[in-house]
């Protein structure tokens, strides 16, 4: 049988799965028709998409498997487009569920019997396999494939072992080519990057896959104990490889800036400078890193301003030492931030910080020692975020076991949510905070300052 496949997922931000990437690129090497149908719902794009409309798109592919990426947050969304598919409209393909809740909820996402298989690991190897079994599983058949849990199975296989890639490079690198057909505009026009509310043609990329830390509010913990631990679950291309691998973004899609979504990309110091010397000679292409405040020192940065960094993103999450130490398992000392961001300025690198409000056992001396430390180490950005009980985090358990979470509000559920409420920090008290913050920290001049100093990289 000739197959086709069609991917979906929901966004309230960018247009651009990175997990769909990498199995696309697999796919498409392998011979097997894809494409992408995006469920959006970009309030500032005036894009509000509705779940009849996603299934009726996904319909019109004629897809022998549809295939959903779902986090958390949008799982209840997608839950609809795929009881439509079923209920309203017979699609008798297969329904296969993949993405982070998925591997962390698999009961959740299964508790939807129109769900055929869920995918509780990395997707490459087990999605070939489902193509491969294809006929026997639509015929009732089980077959035995390592990181898929089949909804017939019941919960027995809950706990199944899930599978990731152990080398990289034995895989094709994630690209661009059902995002950039999808639709009929061009990735310039599409919120691809972060910066593209900017008007910054910005392209995504990664280096590696997993992070070594284990911040309780994270569901990183939870894949840790999945895979095997740090040795197993962090791995990275070679510096060599990595460089090429954008090189070959960057030659077909031509963005103006790389945002690297490695989430420790300063984690191996020598990978780092090897992999400065590649970029440099291959790549002429300004670039922005994720990583930890304290895993930086100068050799470090210099090399990476001297080869196009010029952006930092980093958390500081609570600028409460205590309260980080204790309860968020990061730790990191307030002289270590303030060094680091000293550090970065000294370079000219612009610093944008994560912050979250509202998080368990914290009150009001905590979130104002937040403000404090962003007003003293002075970002170009400070975002604000407000917390979420993930799945399987271990700060998520101390919120329910004091049965501190809301109700939740699935038609309007996001990272700037209200989830807690507690009388040392009520709800509200956390939403007045965060529009405080943004009016200091991301405020319209703000955020056009810091643009304009990126363009301004640009041009250069």
């Amino acid at each position: 049988m000739k197959h086709k496949v069609i991917f979906s997922f929901h966004t309230n931000d960018h247009e651009y799965n990175m997990g769909i990437g990498f199995l696309s690129s697999l796919l498409r090497q392998r011979g097997i028709e894809c494409e992408v149908v995006i469920y959006r719902e970009i309030e500032e794009k005036g894009i509000v998409d509705s779940p009849d409309e996603v299934a009726k798109k996904i319909l019109d592919h004629s897809p022998t498997i549809a295939a959903f990426s779902v986090m958390t947050f949008n799982w209840h969304r997608v839950e609809r487009v795929i009881q439509l598919l079923r209920k309203e409209y017979g699609y008798d393909g297969l329904i296969l569920v993949g993405g982070y809740h998925a591997i962390l909820a698999p009961e959740e996402v299964l508790s939807c019997q129109e769900v055929d298989a869920v995918c509780i690991g990395e997707g490459e190897k087990p999605f070939l396999e489902v193509i491969e079994h294809y006929d026997e599983i639509l015929n009732g058949g089980i077959p035995d494939i390592k990181g898929i849990v089949f909804n017939r199975d019941g919960l027995q296989r809950m706990d199944a072992e899930r599978w990731l890639i152990e080398n990289l490079e034995d895989y094709p690198y994630m690209d661009y080519d059902i995002f950039e057909r999808e639709g009929g505009r061009p990735l310039s026009e599409k919120f691809i990057g972060t910066l593209s509310i900017g008007g910054i043609f910005s392209l995504a990329v990664i280096t590696g896959r997993g992070c070594p830390y284990r911040c309780t509010y994270c569901s990183n913990s939870a894949l840790l104990d999945y895979y095997g631990g740090p040795k197993r679950f962090v791995r990275r291309y070679s510096p060599e490889v990595a460089a090429r691998n954008i090189k070959g973004i960057i030659d077909k899609y031509r963005p103006e800036f790389i945002e690297f979504l490695d989430e420790t990309f300063t984690l191996n110091k020598r990978w780092v400078l090897e992999f400065c010397d590649f970029y440099q000679q291959l790549i002429n292409t300004p670039f922005a890193i994720m990583t930890r405040i304290d895993r930086i020192d100068e050799e470090t940065i210099a090399r990476l301003a001297e080869t196009g960094l010029r952006v930092v993103f980093f958390g500081i999450e609570s600028g409460d030492e205590q309260y980080r130490f204790q309860y968020l398992n990061r730790k990191m000392r307030d002289t270590t931030i303030k060094e680091g961001a000293r550090l970065l300025k000294k370079y000219g690198i612009l610093l944008v910080t994560f912050n979250m409000f509202g998080m368990p056992f914290e009150n009001r001396e905590t979130i104002k020692k937040t403000f404090d430390l962003n007003l003293e180490i002075e970002p170009d950005a400070a975002i604000p975020f407000i917390y979420q009980p993930f799945p399987k985090t271990e700060l998520a358990k101390m919120a329910y076991d004091n049965k501190m979470v809301l109700p939740r509000n699935e038609d309007r559920w996001d990272y700037c949510s209200l989830s807690l409420d507690t009388p040392e920090l009520p709800a509200s008290y956390v939403s007045e905070v965060v529009e405080k913050f943004k009016e200091r920290f991301t405020n319209p001049e703000r955020i056009e300052r810091f643009y304009s100093k990126l363009k301004g990289y640009i041009q250069r």
